[in-house]
């Protein structure tokens, strides 16, 4: 749970491109991890246990995904869950039966709602400890004995009509050989992933203000057009690190300002008097066409109009790190040795990046010892 809870803490978690709101890794990998080196399995059966869970805990959101995110719901509570009791069961071995009865006994422990957005709550942390927790605990359950209800999704009082009226089973089974896996996106920034469009387009506006020999002083007002789940993070006074990850205007002038996103620019810009200026100058709107076509494109439009009365405008289907417009393997282990340098020797790092490079069939508690290794 704690593991869960604090990779979902820093807002450098994956997360589903095709559905609102579901980390998957930072809930399904700990429950697997841990399981995992109690049973001293391989890297190569840990891969495995997660590639499942992603499968299961993706294809269940894409069946419910609208009507589940309309009433409320964060569906990294409620949907990994099943995720991390798939991965589990994978690693156990279970049979058929036995999963059968896992995921219906991760059902009842399936909770999380969106009001953290109200005041940055980070009550949102536990949304991903607690499935990793809970996910695990079904499994281990199922493998003892407990039963579950088999049709526990689709039942007349099942999880898909309780959670959302409605679901499309089509994502049940449809496309198999495409991995859920595949359709996740890396955050190369320390935010909700909903402000990374902002992120990119102001920094396609930044790098045209220097071009034109202009600054952020010669903006008078910034339109920023998106879908519904990004144009609601409309706080342009936020008082928490918390609160800054989630309000477009803060990040959309933070990365105007520093050209950048990080957690140290986060902290020291919360009361910048030249963050707060640019921040009240930037103005959300809720685009019908670009709210219809999410969550297959996460797409904004830009437009800054100037003191000089030029209008500069500017739009992106989709931001860097999704798989349409994907980061290279290097920039991701880049990020891995900025993180780890904190906790982790140079040693111990390089030593991750290379048995995570292809050496899977080696003990899971060799990698996890290097964890512990500073």
């Amino acid at each position: 749970m704690y593991n869960g809870l604090i990779g979902h803490a820093e807002e450098l978690d994956d997360s589903h491109r095709y559905v609102s709101g579901l980390h998957l890794g930072t809930a399904i990998i700990p429950a697997v991890l841990a399981l995992a080196e109690e049973q001293d399995a391989s890297i190569d059966k840990v891969l495995q246990a997660i590639v499942c869970g992603y499968e299961i805990a993706g294809r269940l959101c894409r069946c419910i995904d609208k009507m589940h995110r309309a009433r409320g719901f964060h569906s990294t509570g409620t949907i990994a869950p099943f995720g991390a009791a798939a991965g589990c069961s994978v690693l156990l071995q279970m049979n058929e039966q036995q999963i059968a009865n896992a995921l219906g006994i991760a059902a009842s422990s399936s909770a999380g709602l969106f009001a953290f957005l109200e005041n940055g709550a980070t009550v949102k942390h536990f949304h991903a400890g607690r499935p990793a927790l809970d996910g695990l605990m079904a499994a281990l359950l199922a493998q003892g004995g407990m039963t579950g209800p088999d049709s526990v999704f689709e039942a007349k009082e099942g999880f898909f009509r309780a959670y959302a009226e409605s679901f499309d089973a089509d994502f049940l089974d449809a496309d198999l050989g495409e991995p859920e896996l595949t359709k996740v996106y890396f955050k190369m920034y320390s935010a909700c992933g909903h402000t990374f469009p902002a992120i990119d387009t102001a920094l396609i506006l930044r790098n045209d203000l220097k071009k034109r020999n202009l600054s952020v002083c010669d903006i008078q007002e910034i339109r920023y057009e998106s879908y519904h789940a990004s144009t609601i993070l409309n706080n342009q006074y936020p008082q928490t690190i918390q609160e800054a990850r989630f309000s477009v205007p803060f990040i959309l002038s933070l990365a105007l300002l520093k050209g950048r996103v990080t957690r140290s620019d986060l902290i020291s810009t919360l009361n910048d008097v030249t963050m707060l200026e640019l921040s009240k100058k930037v103005h959300l709107m809720e685009a019908p066409d670009l709210n219809e076509a999410f969550p297959k494109r996460r797409a904004c439009r830009l437009v800054a109009t100037m003191k000089s009365g030029e209008v500069l405008s500017f739009s992106i289907d989709s931001p860097r790190g999704t798989p349409d417009n994907p980061v290279s393997r290097d920039e991701l282990e880049d990020k891995f040795r900025e993180e780890a340098k904190a906790i982790l020797s140079l040693s111990a790092i390089q030593t991750v990046v290379d048995m995570l490079r292809g050496e899977y069939n080696q003990s899971v508690r060799t990698l996890l010892a290097l964890f512990r290794s500073k």
